[in-house]
This record gives structure tokens, C-alpha cells and sequence, in this order.
């Protein structure tokens, strides 16, 4: 004799069925999968900014104008007043003075001339760097840790 499993015990009932022309119902199944979300806390970030000040020095070139004066007298008679004039870089500008023998005298000249010079000059300058530091906060020793750029 055959031993029953689960499996022959329904073939049979199948066939005995069967053989009786009774109705048979196979029932399909058919899974469905569901997916959801779960928010899970892994860890902590943070993100500063630092702002790093540093004094550098920066040469400029600056100039300066050197305005020299010079009286040079001349006690001269003259015809008529002329105007300052120019030479080159040297500004002549007449005095004239009248007398009591309605004489015009140049009584003397003012010579200005003006002088460009250059020099170096050295000022700190403050520039500044920002840089972001990540860090992670370590779960075991509860200490945040910089990480690798």
C-alpha cells in the first residue's frame, strides 16, 4: 500500500471527483507585495562656516608733487605788464610795482616749479577666506568629526 501525503490525498479526491462527474473548483492564488517607507535616524551632520582674517602686506607706488618756490629778483623797467608764463615746467609769475615817476618796474619774478616724485609705500591689508567645515556627530563617543574633503 501507497503512503498518503498531502499531495496524493488531493490527487486523489480529484479523481475520485472525477469519477463521480462532480464539479471541481481549483482555487489561484496570487500574491501582492506591499512597499513602505520607514524614516530611520542613521545620524547627524552639521555644516559650519568659518571665516578666516588674515594681514598681508601690499606695496602701492604713490606720488607726490613738490611745489618749489623760487624770488628772483629783477628791478627792471618795463613797457607794459605781460601775463604769467610758461616754461617748460616752470611757472613765471611778474610783480610789478608803479613808481612815483610813472615809471612800470619788474620788481621781481616768482618762479614755481613743480616736481613729481615717486615712492613706495607698504600697507597691511586684511583679506579674508571662508572655508566650510563638515562634520558628522560619532553615534559611540557622541563627538563631531571633521570629514575628509
Amino acid at each position: 500500500m501507497n503512503p498518503v501525503t498531502p499531495e496524493t490525498s488531493h490527487i486523489n479526491s480529484v479523481a475520485d471527483a472525477a469519477k463521480a462527474n462532480q464539479r471541481i473548483v481549483i482555487p489561484v492564488l496570487a500574491e501582492h507585495a506591499q512597499v513602505h517607507l520607514q524614516r530611520e535616524h542613521t545620524g547627524t551632520v552639521r555644516v559650519r562656516k568659518v571665516v578666516h582674517q588674515v594681514t598681508e602686506p601690499m606695496a602701492a607706488t604713490g606720488y607726490r608733487e613738490i611745489v618749489e618756490t623760487t624770488r628772483v629778483p629783477v628791478d627792471q623797467v618795463v613797457e607794459a605788464v605781460e601775463p604769467p608764463r610758461t616754461l617748460g615746467d616752470l611757472l613765471v609769475i611778474p610783480v610789478y610795482a608803479e613808481r612815483l615817476v610813472s615809471q612800470l618796474v619788474l620788481v621781481e619774478e616768482i618762479h614755481v616749479r613743480r616736481r613729481r616724485e615717486a615712492f613706495e609705500h607698504t600697507v597691511g591689508t586684511s583679506l579674508r577666506r571662508e572655508e566650510v567645515v563638515v562634520e558628522r556627530l560619532d553615534l559611540v563617543t557622541g563627538e563631531w568629526v571633521a570629514q575628509a574633503r
